[in-house]
């Protein structure tokens, strides 16, 4: 399993070409608006890349696969469901559009705009609270993929002194994260990750061609098969006795997501850092494309993965890696580790080199912007609203620079000492749910509700806090707590509801994560009911009509008539021919995808199941070479598109006016920058209709 030199070779090249362009960021780093927010001068392909980035991470990959490992790919349809809403709310723009309106430099600071400080410091301390923690559990898990994918020795000797392996490398990706996103802030982050996106891009594609020649489909085939009744590899309908990942997962899953739906579960910095509203909204409707060579790779890895413990064919290496897992004390760490271990004996020399250089630069491009986003949320949110006089620029610099530094010294250390006792997508759920639980309405309520009120959001914030805290603290401890349950509830139903859920808690994180988002909301919409005194000045906050700021660089093409599809897609001003085009593809291939979907439910409801060969021969012959094709395309086009955005950004901020106001203050609902930004009023007699 260890790496080569070719393997080496191939992950050093892009990693010194992405670090040498980051040393040269730090001369454009000039003001607190170019570290926050690239001083908003990016454009939609940078911002479509570097954001999807950072999501193709070492933790998602292996949440991924940590339930690939228990459910195969049966899910698989059953999350492109939900696809057509949320593509649907990326097309209009919902919550990005009227937040990059706001002009906002972070996204708590529109808390502050549109509700109160009080506000803003309670949502930025629990947003850094459970971020932390959640950001907490990356580094080791990121680290121990490589150990265990690389088959690198668990210990190491240092000085005399034996150290565990994934600690050392854990250090040496948060050090080499930490100088890049230092050397530039957020123009650092963007640039990086963009590059790295366009790398990977090219990458993920050799990754995911060598694995199609290393496996044939008959084994394949006889893995995807092997699941037993009601626990089906492959069939979508034929998942009910699977014990975490079921039907009931699915419909929880999709109410969830509708709720936090870019409620700080999202990268708000990208999108402050877009020239305008316009190019943050084509930049969401360009991900859609951006993704297709990723997904593919990681469809194929985790095939790969999954085939090589599932078939006879691989007998021996299924014996190396049960051999392996042996040496893992945590039974939960066995199961997040088995498919890595699979995956390195599958891979041949230079695809294995290939694979991990796209893992790093995932790591280092998520590491990188979280370090960014939780370093500055703590400053500009939590610490410095309590500090009368602004600080000078270049002082403000380094202290967001001193926060970021803490934050890795402080999630490096949680993460050596944090033991998982769930599955890692019910772990972040439910971590995540102390802030996201009360955030998602109150940034619903912010943005699109006028009688939305400071009590109501206080409410809301603190009743999911408090909720999540204590279930976080509970859920681990279960074990314990419960035998004290049964004997204080006694003889009777609750008592042997509880003996018969002794060993773990009854709900899971996603269950319990959509119990607080409803308590949080009834808790909102009743509060803001009873205290609201005056409806809110949306227009004035989200600078529309006579509020307009005459200096953004919104394109004011006139469009005097817009048909029926226009509207419901909500056209403006702002969109090109060439917008309109991409667009109109990109409705017709999710709809297209989404009409198959809905064809396979109905025929199954109506007419009667597909065979499971038949879910097989869907994903193999059709679900993974559509994904290679259109990842070829769109890895070429990006290609360009980066590359001319990259080079309008570097001379944009040459060029950019630093305005030193303009470093997320806030008076009387009013960023405080935006005096020098504003022209004269300019008084529309019809406003752009629809904006989202």
């Amino acid at each position: 399993m260890a790496l080569t030199t070719l393997d080496l070779v191939i992950m050093a090249i892009p990693m010194l070409i992405v670090f040498g362009v980051s040393v040269l960021m730090r001369k454009y780093l000039r003001s607190v608006a170019d570290f926050l927010a690239a001083s908003r001068c990016a454009g939609r392909y940078m911002i479509s890349t570097s954001s999807s980035e950072i999501y193709a991470t070492v933790l998602l990959m292996m949440s991924s696969m940590e339930v690939s490992s228990q459910t195969g790919f049966s899910m698989g349809i059953w999350g492109s469901v939900p696809g057509l809403i949320f593509f649907y709310f990326t097309l209009v723009g919902i919550i990005t559009y009227r937040y990059r309106e706001t002009r906002t430099l972070t996204f708590h600071q529109l808390l502050e705009v549109r509700y109160s400080r009080s506000v803003r410091v309670l949502a930025s301390f629990l947003n850094v609270f459970s971020g932390l923690f959640n950001f907490g559990i990356v580094p080791a898990v990121a680290a121990r993929f490589f150990v265990y994918f690389c088959g690198l020795p668990p210990t190491l000797s240092l000085g005399g002194t034996t150290v565990q392996t994934f600690i050392v490398v854990m250090i040496v990706l948060m050090l080499l994260s930490l100088y890049m996103m230092l050397s530039g802030g957020q123009i650092s982050v963007m640039v990086t990750d963009a590059l790295e996106g366009m790398i990977s891009s090219i990458l993920y594609l050799v990754v995911a061609v060598a694995i199609v020649m290393t496996l044939s489909f008959s084994q394949v085939r006889t893995a995807l098969l092997s699941g037993a009744p009601g626990q089906s590899y492959i069939d979508p309908f034929d998942i009910a006795k699977q014990p975490e990942f079921n039907n009931w997962y699915v419909f929880l899953g999709l109410i969830y997501g509708l709720y936090i739906f870019r409620g700080g579960a999202w990268q708000a910095g990208f999108v402050a850092a877009a020239k305008n509203a316009h190019e943050s909204r084509m930049a969401q409707i360009l991900g859609t494309w951006r993704g297709a060579s990723y997904g593919a790779m990681t469809t194929l890895a985790s095939l790969a993965a999954f085939t090589l413990l599932h078939s006879h064919d691989f007998a021996s290496q299924q014996r190396i890696v049960e051999a392996n897992l042996q040496g893992i004390g945590n039974a939960q760490l066995q199961t997040q580790m088995r498919m890595p271990m699979a995956l390195g004996l599958l891979l041949t020399t230079g695809v294995k080199g290939t694979f991990c250089a796209v893992a790093i630069f995932g790591v280092l491009a998520s590491q990188g912007e979280q370090l960014h986003r939780y370093g500055s949320t703590l400053l500009q949110d939590v610490i410095l609203p309590f500090r009368k006089r602004p600080l000078e620029p270049r002082q403000h610099i380094v202290w967001l620079k001193v926060s970021s530094v803490g934050v890795a010294v402080f999630v490096c250390t949680f993460s050596v000492y944090y033991k998982p006792a769930d599955y890692l997508v019910m772990i972040s759920a439910l971590i995540g749910v102390i802030y996201l639980g009360g955030i998602g309405i109150v940034v619903w309520g912010a943005l699109y509700w006028r009688r939305a009120t400071t009590q109501g959001a206080l409410v809301s914030l603190v009743f999911a806090g408090f909720m999540g805290i204590a279930l976080n603290v509970i859920q681990p401890l279960w074990p314990d707590i419960c035998p004290w349950l049964v004997r204080w509830f006694g003889p009777g139903p609750i008592a042997n509801y509880l003996s018969a859920n002794t060993a773990k808690f009854p709900l899971n994180g996603i269950e319990l994560s959509v119990l607080i988002a409803l308590v949080s909301t009834l808790a909102f919409v009743s509060i803001s009911l009873l205290t609201c005194r005056e409806p809110f000045n949306l227009e004035a906050m989200l600078h529309r009509g006579k509020y307009r700021l005459t200096s953004e660089t919104d394109l004011e093409i006139p469009q005097p008539h817009r048909n029926w599809l226009e509207r419901m897609l909500d056209f403006d001003e702002n969109f090109t021919r060439k917008d309109r085009v991409l667009v109109y593809v990109t409705l017709a291939w999710t709809l297209f995808w989404q009409v198959v979907t809905v064809f396979i439910i109905f025929k199954t409801l109506l007419l009667g199941r597909f065979s499971a060969n038949w879910f097989v021969d869907y994903l193999l012959y059709v679900s993974v070479p559509v994904s290679l094709l259109v990842g070829v395309v769109t890895t070429i086009w990006f290609v360009f598109g980066v590359t001319k955005d990259i080079r309008t950004l570097l001379l944009s901020l040459k060029s950019v006016h630093s305005n030193d106001a303009d470093d997320g203050t806030v008076r009387n609902h009013h960023n405080l920058g935006e005096g020098n930004l504003r022209g004269p009023a300019v008084v529309q007699t019809v406003e752009p209709a629809g904006k989202p």
